[in-house]
């Protein structure tokens, strides 16, 4: 029997509707994904920010150097960072839960191996490889997914998500304190496991998108047409001048937190539990700076790179200012600073990307934005403990530090000659997008 005309578009719609993703921008749905997202977050980025307070005790327990131990939080950081365009894959390929639950199998296996190394060495692929891994793929899903889920609150998302970092800092690190002093550093790694196993479960919430029909620019690209926009990446000026900014500002933006607890100790006669302190006042600070800078952005009276080269340069200067700080009082007042600078960076970071790329290629263009900047971070922490470790102190490589950082922030003053394109590009995508979308809703209304 042959179809009607009618009949044959009444199954074409069906099989349209049947292939749409479950949750659309925007939805109820969207926001249980942002809230999953900031416990993930929180979680994740807390543990990363408490390597310094395991610095201590590890240099004790194993008779390392400074050096060598720190090498451990940078390979955490680096190693994940440096495999983030494998995440990417994971998740254009699967789902952002199956790459969020691959991560937290992963820090599981990696922080549980960890707590039983009786040597340093050991700790390198297991706490260092495996769980910066983990980190890395649970943060990435979250960030993306936060890109998928929403269009018209896309800046409430990210800065809510985003602040999860300075809230995880907050809790995890007095966490962390708190297991270090009562079960020492091998059953703290244990709880560091118990915590991405959690993360597995608060992942499956991620609801599986089609990213060919949920595609932030509406259109149903073809494959030579996506190929021919992905080889272009690396010919995206206003792309390469943030790829190569984030990439030196990061040589130094972990440094203060790998180092300060050590510092405190060894040259301020600071205990590490009142040192540890002072991760409150960076978290709560980075926390309400984080939703400002995101929210700032969206006036036209601000410019997101202005922002960002503004907050890095002045973080630059706390840096350099870290060695005259000789009371508590004084390490507070830099640390404040320091937290309210963090937004202007790490805050809107997704922000500045999708002002550079199209919505389309943001997964791949943050998949190699990390892997570069992983390169330079693996370098800063190791670097500051081994000219500490051959000067005796911490002046030198502080001072070095936030000279690093204000010339990274620097780099992105090109961004005016290379950006107009890219502005007009993104906009006329946007906007595009927005008129798919009320098509979209009308025709499901109907």
């Amino acid at each position: 029997m042959v179809n009607s005309p009618a009949q044959d578009s009444s199954q074409e719609s069906q099989t349209v509707v049947e292939k749409k993703p479950t949750c659309r921008p925007d939805s109820c749905w969207s926001w249980v994904v942002c809230v999953a997202s900031v416990i993930l977050v929180m979680i994740v980025s807390g543990i990363s920010y408490s390597f310094g307070l395991l610095l201590p005790p590890l240099m004790e327990s194993f008779g390392a150097s400074r050096q060598s131990t720190a090498w451990i939080g940078s390979l955490n950081l680096a190693f994940g960072y440096v495999l983030s365009p494998l995440g990417s894959l994971i998740s254009d390929r699967f789902s952002h839960r199956v790459t969020a639950m691959v991560g937290a199998l992963t820090g599981v296996i990696g922080f549980s191996l960890a707590s039983l190394s009786p040597k340093l060495w050991m700790m390198y692929p297991t706490y260092g490889l495996m769980s910066g891994f983990g980190h890395r793929m649970i943060y990435n899903s979250c960030m993306v997914a936060i890109v998928d889920y929403f269009v018209r609150r896309l800046s409430l998302a990210v800065g809510i998500m985003t602040s999860a970092t300075a809230i995880g800092m907050l809790v995890m690190t007095q966490v962390t304190q708190g297991l270090l002093d009562t079960i020492g550093w091998q059953g703290t790694l244990q709880g560091f496991a118990g915590f991405y196993l959690l993360c597995g479960l608060c992942s499956l919430v991620f609801v599986p998108v089609d990213r060919s029909e949920n595609n932030k620019g509406g259109m149903a690209a073809d494959e030579k047409a996506e190929e021919k926009e992905n080889s272009s990446l690396f010919g995206n000026r206003p792309f390469l001048v943030l790829l190569s900014s984030f990439m030196v500002v990061n040589i130094s933006f972990f440094v203060p937190a790998v180092h300060i607890i050590k510092h405190c100790e060894q040259e301020l006669n600071i205990s590490a539990d009142r040192a540890s302190m002072l991760f409150i006042y960076l978290a709560t600070t980075s926390f309400f700076s984080r939703h400002l800078f995101c929210k700032l952005g969206e006036f036209r009276l601000f410019n997101r790179f202005h922002m960002y080269q503004g907050g890095m340069t002045i973080s630059g200067l706390c840096v350099i200012c870290l060695p005259f700080a000789t009371s508590y009082g004084s390490l507070v007042a830099i640390f404040t600073v320091l937290g309210l600078m963090e937004g202007s960076s790490m805050g809107q970071f997704s922000l500045l990307l999708l002002k550079c790329v199209k919505q389309r290629q943001f997964n791949q263009a943050w998949g190699y934005l990390n892997f570069f900047m992983g390169i330079t971070i693996s370098i800063g922490p190791p670097l500051a403990g081994l000219m500490a470790d051959k000067l005796g102190s911490y002046t030198i490589p502080f001072y070095t530090s936030g000279v690093v950082l204000i010339t990274g922030a620097s780099i992105i003053s090109l961004m005016p000659f290379v950006k107009q394109n890219a502005d007009f590009e993104e906009e006329k995508e946007v906007q595009f997008y927005k008129e798919e979308l009320l098509v979209t809703e009308r025709i499901t209304t109907l």
